[in-house]
């Protein structure tokens, strides 16, 4: 896969496949986004579907600061920008077994940025 921006700018993007999920635009189950003056970056999204995975990814555009991820959950990728902003990509470790549960992607540090965070379903084949 390749990619090309129209000009250069300060990015990161990641590239995750799935196996075994509904095919197309029926992947994606509940969608949340979140966003905050200061605070730690937190989303919670009620699964639609059973044994769902929920990713998230934010922004902190006020320091490159590593994000320490609350339990459960793991850091995918995330990119300490030379010009002090902060992009990253968290999951939570297992997949939700039940439809109807709260899933919360969030972080324990840092505690005072300001941050957008968008988290999402992702869903099993039936």
């Amino acid at each position: 896969m390749t990619g090309t921006l129209s000009h250069s700018v300060v990015s990161s993007i990641t590239v995750v496949s799935f196996s075994g999920v509904n095919n197309g635009s029926g992947a994606i189950g509940a969608t949340k986004g979140m966003n905050a003056g200061s605070g730690t970056p937190t989303a919670t999204l009620v699964t639609t579907g059973n044994n769902s995975c929920v990713f998230g990814v934010g922004n902190d555009f006020d320091n490159a600061t590593s994000r320490t991820p609350r339990t459960a959950q793991v850091l995918v990728h995330q990119y300490l920008t030379p010009t002090g902003d902060t992009y990253w990509v968290q999951r939570q470790n297992n997949p939700t077994p039940l439809g109807g549960t709260s899933v919360t992607i969030n972080d324990s540090s840092p505690t005072g940025d300001r941050y957008n965070l968008a988290i999402c379903e992702i869903l099993r084949a039936p």
